[in-house]
């Protein structure tokens, strides 16, 4: 296969998937409380979430938030991309989160 004509296919399926491999644009992402993580927790009230996307079999699970927003959280979808949390703290604390619902 020439150069060229392997190139423009490398650059076509890069067009075609928006440029995003690890889905981190898609509206596929989930929060899910992660039990096993409860030892990681650094402030009280606070729980260990993962944001999951099952789709593309991708997950951070370097956030804790609140039960609450951890509730009301439960099974909507959103972009990885529109979580807003700290990211100067381990694990990071979720503010808040555009979902693809709101949209």
């Amino acid at each position: 296969m020439p150069v060229k004509l392997l190139m423009l296919l490398v650059f076509a399926v890069g067009a075609l998937t928006g440029c995003d491999p690890e889905g981190y644009k898609d509206c596929a992402w989930t929060l899910e409380p992660e039990p096993k993580l409860v030892d990681t927790i650094t402030d009280l009230g606070m729980i260990p979430v993962c944001a999951r996307n099952r789709e593309k079999n991708k997950e951070d699970c370097r956030f804790e938030t609140t039960l609450d927003f951890a509730k009301s959280a439960w099974m909507r979808k959103f972009k990885y991309v529109d979580i807003v949390s700290d990211k100067s703290k381990f694990p990071r604390i979720i503010s808040k989160i555009d979902y693809c619902d709101n949209k």
